[in-house]
């Protein structure tokens, strides 16, 4: 017999073979859709160049709604690497559109990403959030100056309608926001001049606005019973202010008063005594308006209903009672839930509000008012509340679950296998044998390294040593991407990058003040002059410490934290080149009195110690670090995670990797670079122990290291 459970495994079948389907007629089509993002992005950008500052903002939102995170080497379906960095470009749009708001918070958005960090713009971000602090600081003090004029302008235009009450209101809250306001004070005392004239009376104070005068006129009349008068004026209200929720309330309550009494709502005839009576004698009990739930009847998810609304008598409200499913509303605490007015000035016109926990199911709410009248009036209004199943639990939701899991396994295939034709078509291989890493994403093994580099900087420089092609070029570089993100509660870091390499010891001075010059430009006053000009050629060592000097005084100047100015020097086996003499002048420019805001983090595979003379510049300088070869899970990292999704490797493949390179990046990255060109040009996607030996003399040749069989 065909039950419920084959009806669902129909619609699961149907559903599968529909995935299926979809992903065929999608898959050619999945190489341009991502590329959207990009493309987006690249017409937000040329919008922003044309000055088409809305457009910009449209394209930058689209592109984030395609890709929200932020990267300085994103990568392209075509596996192009780009710098996306939206939130920096649609903060730069809002910027030029005046909304200084939406500005700061997209640059803030750009900042906490930390991609813009990686890229020229880092600056500049910095620069155009401290200008859009200023120009909000400026737009709020200007528009908190219109506001105030605009209150005093309102306050005056009372005064002249003999709006005294409402004139008074607005100055108490003008005072208390501005007491030291002269223009203030002149207003309160004429106010207080009108209201001690002889002549003046109360009732010439208007209690407001034209439609809260009707209203409260409405008012008047219902609780009379003169409900056409009534009906009147509340409409009358209502016309006034469309958004007079209070006054519709009270209307469809008067016209449900007097369909109750059989009165027709054209009646022009005088009511008779009689009927008067028993209007006033019925209209004595409180009136409800319950603003949510709206209707009689309301279906909810949720476990819990807030219940608002407003009840009203001529003389008062005592208090309101409510029962939940025939019992008692109670608290958590056990305690009945009594809701009632905080003084007097409230229990005419009582707002409440009560969170109603709900069962499955339906749920009786009973409203219950009673008045302050010495013979106690009282009004019920009920409520029904439906706590429907929530959404995942309901079959609709298990079955549409079902097919997006499948479809997002097979789109998450269907990608697989068109990232991996682009990556054969494009000769995709992201591995780097001989040059620094500078991509954070192909960064493996120096976490631990790079951590007690930076625990160790805050009060001693550095040496970090090593064989060759360890791997300390790419850590420097690192260890700078690092500083220039690190948010340091007490010290700021301005890390230079100085590669020594090829550097002679005549230049040797004036290539280290180049290269910190030119980070520390966008600080600088362009009036301010140094010793130092990049054409000059017998720049020395005092020279250098005296510009150096000059140049941390104007960086301290600039932050309130301790600044640490950090030479991050690469391939310092070039200074044992040098005269004892070049290296005793750095060491004592490490050793000036300016030299805590100054600290080094040198790399090299040895600094020479021994010199001629019997007192050496470096020794005991240093706190010396060790670049060891990777971890075999590291090494293991650095072979499998950059093609992840692409290709894929044997574990014998990754063992013989492993054994032939001795752990070391350089030679990992050789094996790499070449299996999976192998693999490429022979159109697979594993890399096998066969392609490991095949490649082995030429990666262990080029490398000059010796392995036996």
């Amino acid at each position: 017999m065909f039950n419920f459970n084959q009806k669902i495994n129909g619609q699961l079948f149907g559903l599968i073979c529909f995935a299926v389907m979809l992903l065929s007629t999608l898959s050619p089509h999945l190489e341009l859709l991502a590329d959207e993002w990009n493309e987006t992005y690249d017409k937000g950008k040329l919008a922003l160049q044309r000055g088409e500052w809305e457009q910009a903002v449209r394209h930058f939102q689209t592109a984030l709604s395609l890709r929200d995170t932020p990267n300085a080497q994103a990568t392209t379906s075509n596996l192009k690497l780009v710098e996306y960095l939206p939130y920096y470009h649609l903060g730069q749009a809002y910027f030029y559109l005046g909304d200084y708001d939406l500005a700061l918070e997209n640059f803030e958005k750009a900042r906490h990403a930390g991609a813009v960090n990686q890229t020229a713009y880092k600056n500049y971000l910095a620069r155009l959030s401290e200008m859009s602090r200023q120009m909000q600081r400026a737009s709020q003090q200007q528009g908190e100056k219109d506001e105030l004029e605009a209150q005093m302008a309102a306050v005056t235009n009372s005064i002249e309608r003999e709006e005294f009450g409402r004139a008074r209101t607005v100055l108490r809250q003008l005072k208390n926001k501005h007491p030291e306001n002269k223009t203030i004070a002149a207003l309160e005392q004429a106010l207080k001049k009108i209201e001690d004239r002889a002549d003046f009376q109360p009732s010439q104070a208007k209690a407001g606005s034209e439609s809260e005068e009707r209203f409260r006129k409405g008012l008047d009349y219902f609780l009379v019973g003169q409900y056409e008068l009534a009906l009147q004026q509340f409409r009358a209200a209502e016309r006034l202010d469309p958004d007079f929720t209070t006054a519709q309330d009270w209307i469809r309550k008067t016209i449900s008063e007097m369909e109750r009494l059989r009165l027709e709502s054209n009646q022009q005839d005088e009511p008779k005594v009689e009927v008067t009576e028993k209007i006033i004698q019925q209209t004595s009990a409180p009136v409800f308006a319950v603003s949510s739930p709206k209707g009689q009847v309301t279906e909810v998810r949720s476990s819990e209903f807030n219940l608002t609304g407003t009840v009203a008598d001529d003389k008062g409200i005592d208090y309101v009672e409510i029962t939940l499913n025939g019992q008692p509303l109670q608290n958590r605490a056990g305690e009945r839930v009594i809701l009632q007015p905080k003084d007097s000035t409230e229990a005419k016109n009582f707002s409440f509000s009560a969170a109603i926990p709900l069962r499955r199911g339906e749920n009786q709410i009973v409203l219950t008012a009673f008045d302050v009248d010495s013979t106690i009036h009282r009004t019920i209004e009920p409520r029904r509340v439906i706590r429907k199943p929530p959404i995942y639990q309901t079959t609709t939701f298990g079955v549409s679950l079902g097919s997006i899991v499948l479809l997002g396994v097979g789109v998450f295939f269907a990608a697989r296998v068109v990232k991996y034709r682009i990556a054969i078509v494009n000769k995709y291989n992201p591995y780097i044998a001989g040059s620094p890493i500078r991509n954070e994403e192909m960064f493996f093994g120096r976490e631990k390294l790079i951590k007690r580099i930076l625990n160790t900087l805050h009060n001693n420089s550095l040496m970090v040593y090593g064989p060759r092609r360890i791997g300390k070029t790419t850590l420097q570089h690192q260890l700078k991407r690092c500083l220039e993100q690190l948010q340091d509660p007490e010290f700021e870091f301005i890390p230079v990058m100085i590669d020594l390499q090829g550097t002679s010891e005549k230049r040797f001075f004036q290539t280290l003040m180049e290269e910190i010059i030119e980070v520390c430009k966008p600080k600088l006053d362009g009036r301010t002059s140094f010793r130092f000009n990049d054409k000059k050629t017998d720049y020395s060592g005092r020279d250098f410490s005296r510009d150096l000097k000059k140049l941390l005084e104007i960086l301290g100047r600039q932050t309130e934290k301790k600044l640490k100015l950090v030479l991050l020097m690469d391939e310092v086996d070039e200074m044992n080149k040098y005269s004892e003499q070049v290296n005793q002048r750095l060491r004592s420019v490490f050793m000036k009195t300016f030299a805590e805001s100054l600290v080094a983090v040198m790399s090299g595979a040895y600094l020479k110690k021994t010199w001629e003379s019997e007192g050496s510049p470096w020794y005991n300088f240093f706190e010396e670090i060790e670049v060891p070869p990777f971890e075999r899970e590291d090494a293991e990292n650095l072979i499998r995670k950059p093609v992840a999704g692409i290709f894929s490797y044997d574990d014998e493949a990754i063992d013989k990797i492993i054994e032939y390179s001795e752990c070391k990046p350089y030679i990992i990255q050789k094996f790499c670079v070449n299996v999976i060109n192998r693999i490429i040009e022979q159109k697979r996607r594993r890399v096998t122990l066969e392609d490991v030996e095949a490649v082995k003399p030429q990666v262990l040749s080029s490398t000059e290291v010796r392995f036996s069989a």
